[in-house]
């Protein structure tokens, strides 16, 4: 038994005159059924229940015959179908389709059940009162039919905190000696051992294991692209957008601390807390530059990061201002920025140097949109695929909200080939 069939024999119960706690408990004390899924069970059959009127309405716009006269059960799978597909955006609409479907006993009820639920989809005025009203909402749907609804429910669940070890003071066995002498619960995290996810930041951030720059705060998929620009120790490297300063400082412990990276920032401000995390990690390969991203130049340059300003449409569950402030003319002036900065990067870059853009957003208006741009308009670059500098991506890397609980993050490594 799965979670949608509990429900349904459950309010199917409840129809006979039972309470539905007491008809949930019955079956769930007979039947073993895993957490996850009992708390769908639940959800699925007091939601149901609770929106029982505006369902049954819904049902009867777009079914023809005498809803009323239904089998019991048949109206049962009908309205949690609708109740999921009104309240739960994290389940695909396919899924709901076919699992209702599968509930139907003869061809002619699979066949009816299918009809109803594909109108109701179909249903315009149904449709509004499913669909995000947020602008950036609908273009994530947009962008990622399968992945959307689940991206948009991730944003409700409180993000993971992560922090990063400095190797340079020592070593991950001796971070976590700290750590535990401090009280600090903590998980491996999902790709690099330096990483840890912990369940709270407050002890944290006023421990003497991090004021003395033992470890540093730094979500895991924003170091997925510091890895990307795999930089090797004496390499010249620009940070043309540094604050505050994770990437910057990540990649000079990945340089050994050997080497030169220019941090250009144009906020004063800002720059003060690139500046103080490199003090506070021991890092003196760092060089703060104030300057604009898009008029900065020098010469004989191995790698840039472009870590751009973005909407942050990935991260919108440490953001969640984003969603009400981002729209279409935020996003094209934001793209044009985004352009700005590649381009001028690419003049400085010497020939057989990368560059890796990246940013916290899942649009593709601001990822995909903005390298094809720039690679039609330079054709002296190329994409060197992620997947052979990183644990997971292809040609590119992203990281959608929700799967491996961290930021959502994109970055294109381009070689300049001539």
């Amino acid at each position: 038994m799965n979670a949608r069939q509990a429900a349904l024999n459950a309010i199917c119960e409840v129809d006979e005159g039972v309470n539905l706690k007491d008809a949930l408990g019955k079956i769930f004390e007979k039947d073993e059924l895993q957490e996850d899924e009992r708390s769908l069970a639940n959800e699925l059959a007091f939601g149901t229940l609770r929106h029982r009127e505006d369902i049954d309405s819904i049902i009867c716009e777009d079914y023809d015959g005498d809803f009323a006269s239904l089998d019991i059960i048949l109206k049962n799978v009908l309205r949690i179908a609708v109740y999921q597909y009104l309240f739960l955006d994290r389940i695909p609409i396919y899924a709901i389709v076919n699992e209702a479907v599968n509930f139907g006993r003869t061809i002619k009820e699979r066949g009816l059940i299918n009809a109803i639920l594909r109108g109701i989809i179909r249903n315009k005025r149904v449709q509004a009162l499913r669909i995000p009203r947020a602008w950036v909402f609908r273009n994530i749907v947009a962008a990622y039919p399968v992945e959307g609804e689940k991206i948009i429910e991730s944003f409700k669940i409180r993000p993971t905190p992560y922090i990063r070890v400095n190797l340079l003071k020592n070593s991950v066995e001796e971070a976590q000696q700290k750590l535990a002498e401090i009280g600090l619960d903590y998980k491996q995290a999902n790709w690099f051992s330096e990483f840890k996810a912990v369940s709270r930041l407050g002890s944290v951030i006023n421990s003497q294991v991090m004021k003395d720059g033992y470890i540093s705060i730094h979500d895991e998929a924003q170091g997925l692209v510091c890895h990307l620009m795999a930089p090797q120790s004496g390499d010249k490297v620009v940070d043309l957008c540094a604050a505050p300063g994770s990437k910057t400082t990540y990649m000079a412990e990945m340089m050994k601390n050997q080497g030169m990276i220019l941090a250009i920032e144009i906020s004063e401000v800002r720059m003060k807390m690139v500046v103080e995390n490199a003090n506070r990690l021991g890092i003196n390969i760092i060089k703060p530059v104030l300057a604009d991203g898009r008029n900065f130049s020098i010469e004989g340059i191995d790698k840039i990061l472009i870590d751009a300003p973005c909407s942050n449409s990935g991260v919108i569950a440490k953001r969640p201002e984003v969603k009400d402030r981002v729209n279409s003319k935020v996003i094209k002036r934001l793209a044009k920025l985004q352009y700005d900065l590649i381009s001028n990067a690419a003049t400085f870059l010497k020939v057989d140097g990368s560059l890796v853009y990246s940013t916290c957003s899942i649009l593709p208006e601001e990822n995909e949109d903005v390298i094809e741009l720039f690679i039609k308009n330079n054709p002296n670059f190329m994409v060197e695929p992620a997947s052979s500098f990183t644990p997971i991506g292809d040609t590119y890397l992203k990281v959608l909200p929700g799967i491996y609980y961290t930021d959502g993050v994109f970055a294109a490594r381009l070689k300049k080939v001539k």
